[in-house]
This record gives C-alpha cells, structure tokens and sequence, in this order.
C-alpha cells in the first residue's frame, strides 16, 4: 500500500514557515502551539510533522511538552521550531505572551536530545501580519498572504481543502439536518436485527466500490440503512481497509465522508473509521483526527478508532500504519513443506 507523496516546496524564510502551517495542518491554528519537526535527508532539511495543539493552562505546560515531543523523536528528528499563536493585548514585544511555556517545551525537548532552533510568536496567521522571534526581539517581520503561497498552490493541485479553523473542518461532518436522524436510526436498529445476509452486505460495499471509482454513487434513505446494517458486519467493513479501497484517495473519502454525515450514532463510527483510516494513509493527519474524535464519540469503545488514536498520538508515520493495514490482508505466512 502506497502513501500519497506530497511535493517538495521551499520555504525561504520565517514569514513564509509561518504563512505555511495552515496549509502543513489543514486549518487556520489560533490559540496553540505549533511544532514544525525537521529531518535531514542527504543535504536536505525538511519538514516531516506539523504538530500543533491548544494552549494550555500554565501548570499544563511541562505535561504538554512531554506529550509532544513523542512525535518529534519517532521521526529521528533532532531539530524543531515552535510557533506560538496567541492574540496579545499589549503591543510586543512587551512582553511576548507565552514565554513560560516556549521555555518548556525547549527544556523539554532538551532533555531528550532534540533542539528548538528557533520560536517565533505571531498573534495570528494572516498577510500582513507581523510575527516576532523569543530570542531576539529585535527579530521580526511580515507574514505573507498564506492563500497565494506555493504550498497553497500546491495544496490546491491536491485537491486539498485549507480551512479557516478545526471547527469549520469538524462541521462539514456533520449533519445538514439531524432532523431524519431519529427515525433513521430506528430503522436501522430494525435491520440489524433480522441479521442482514453476509453475502448480500458484501455485494452491497463491492457495488458501492465500483461506482466510487466510476464517479457515479448516489445515497438514498433506503441504502443508507442497508449501509449501516453491512458495516456492522466486522468482516465486511474491515474488507473495505483492503490497500485496493484505501488506495482509491479522495473519491473513497466523499463516500465515507458522505455516510459519516448520514448516519446517526453509533453506526456512524464505522464510516468515520475508515475516513479516519484513508486520510490518515494519505498523509491528511487533521481530517484523520477529526474523524477519529467523531467516531470514538459514536462508539467508544470502537477498536479501530482507539488504534488510530494510539498510532497518531504516538506518532506513528503513515507509512508504518499502511504496512501493518497491508499485511493484515496477506494472511499467516505459508510453513508447509512443498
């Protein structure tokens, strides 16, 4: 199973590193701390993670740091650079805001041989805006218009979507209207218990299948329920993990996308799960997030879902997690004498 490959585009300097991350992340971060984490291949430095996470409250700072610096040292990285983004009521750099905690995370990371090279503060991350450096005040400049970038270019090349904040992305999952949301779910529940037939459920994904990669798909109220109920079917969704599936990128995500939206809870995990699984194989970590977040809300104790949070809290690269998904399908390996 392949992993999608991202271009390479260079970033020459602090504004346009900066100007960068919401296109590195997927949103427009306010409120938290980046970490862009750095690994060296051949002569090349590059960015392998953009990390980021909430601001936390002060006595948090040390806890937040031991929690991301995990992700730092499985990349092998030994280099990273912090952006804080944080609206300032005073007028920098009197004092920059957070200090405390660009302190911990550079002890932190410290501690366990990774360097911060570098921690710059910008109230938010728009054109125009001015971004400042912790080390030295005299430090500072212009963020560039992050839309007309050549990353956001090449982001758009990808088709993929920069929004304006998590939540924005979080709703678009969501229900347009949670109104047939009740009925629909007793519906369901009907349906699972007259134990829909395995074949005929793995008919239904392989069709479905079919006409994501023709581009022709539709959903309506009655194929929604026989959806639910095939999905319930541990076999038949995990066939739908198969490299073949996962492979297929985008078009597989607006279906799974599609379903999440759909279905109430808790059949919903079961799409949220495999949208989590494929974005995450194609290297979108934030929309893997957000769908692994609704999906362990669904369904608590889902096993995929807690696996993909584990992997991504750990820091697992998608390359690794596309191996082990891969080698699921493969079977037992053959000992017999021939």
């Amino acid at each position: 199973m392949q992993t999608q490959q991202r271009p390479r585009v260079q970033l020459r300097d602090t504004g346009e590193l900066i100007a960068a991350v919401p296109h590195l992340l997927g949103f427009r971060p306010t409120e938290s701390v980046v970490v862009c984490v750095y690994t060296y291949t051949g002569l090349r430095t590059q960015i392998t993670a953009c990390l980021r996470a909430d601001i936390p409250p002060p006595d948090l700072y040390v806890s937040l740091a031991e929690q991301l610096k995990v992700p730092a040292l499985r990349a092998n990285s030994c280099v990273v650079s912090l952006i804080i983004v944080s609206e300032h009521a005073g007028r920098p750099p009197d004092p920059l805001p957070c200090t405390e905690l660009v302190d911990a995370l550079t002890q932190v990371f410290a501690a366990s041989g990774v360097f911060v090279n570098h921690a710059f503060w910008a109230p938010r991350i728009e054109a125009n805006t001015t971004w400042w450096c912790y080390a030295d005040l005299e430090c500072h400049g212009s963020i560039p218009d992050p839309g007309s970038s050549e990353l956001a270019a090449a982001a758009a090349t990808l088709g993929t979507v920069t929004y304006d904040s998590k939540e924005e992305l979080r709703a678009t999952l969501e229900p347009a209207d949670r109104a047939p949301l009740a009925a629909r779910a007793e519906r369901i529940s009907a349906a699972v218990r007259l134990c829909q037939d395995e074949t005929y459920a793995q008919q239904l994904l392989d069709t479905l299948i079919d006409e994501v990669r023709a581009g022709s798909w539709t959903l309506d109220e009655a194929r929604l329920v026989d959806l639910a109920v095939a999905l319930t079917n541990v076999r038949v969704r995990d066939g739908c993990l198969r490299p073949e599936v996962t492979s297929i990128g985008h078009p597989v995500e607006r279906l799974w996308s599609a379903l999440t939206r759909e279905l109430p809870a808790p059949y919903r995990a079961e799409p949220a799960c495999l949208l989590a699984l494929t974005a995450f194989l194609r290297g979108d970590g934030v929309l893997a997030g957000v769908a692994t977040e609704i999906a362990m809300e669904a369904d608590p104790d889902h096993r995929i879902a807690m696996l993909l949070r584990h992997s991504m809290d750990f820091g697992l690269p998608p390359e690794s997690v596309a191996r082990a998904v891969a080698q699921s399908f493969l079977g037992p390996p053959d000992n017999s004498c021939r």
